[in-house]
């Protein structure tokens, strides 16, 4: 890997692991942000499986859409079928909640359900990185 991917792959890491962190966040405390939380799930799964791609120096088109990308991914690695499912649930965070409309708000489950997901999904990743002595960082506790 060149220095510029290097540089780039690792923010696409530092970005995922912020917006884990921003959505974990903002579901604790007495006021709770939940349709902001769900949308940081989602992009920390979206950066973190852009990630691999740059790692793996795939193209892959600029969108929101993690199911496009769990299948990006899958092409590489068939493990990363695991996550279809989560994928489904996930993609929609990137606007639903995201825009005034007809949706009613997430509930707690709902964040905390795309927490976990994300969770699994950016351990997954970093366990491959991690594997292959490429990143030096810890997982998400």
């Amino acid at each position: 890997m060149n220095e510029n991917t290097k540089k780039e792959w690792l923010n696409w890491i530092k970005r995922a692991i912020n917006d884990y962190k921003s959505a974990k966040k903002l579901i604790t405390g007495k006021n709770k942000y939940l349709d902001t939380s769900v949308f940081h799930s989602q992009q920390a799964a979206e950066k973190i499986l852009k990630s691999f791609l740059v790692y793996k120096n795939i193209r892959f088109e600029r969108i929101h859409s993690i199911v496009y990308l769990i299948d990006k991914c899958s092409e590489i690695d068939k493990s990363f079928n695991r996550f279809y499912s989560a994928a489904e649930i996930l993609t929609p965070y990137a606007t639903v909640f995201r825009y005034p409309g007809d949706y009613s708000e997430p509930e707690i489950i709902d964040a905390k359900e795309a927490l976990k997901y994300v969770k699994k999904i950016i351990n997954f990743v970093l366990d491959i990185y991690i594997s292959n002595k490429l990143y030096m960082g810890e997982k998400i506790k």
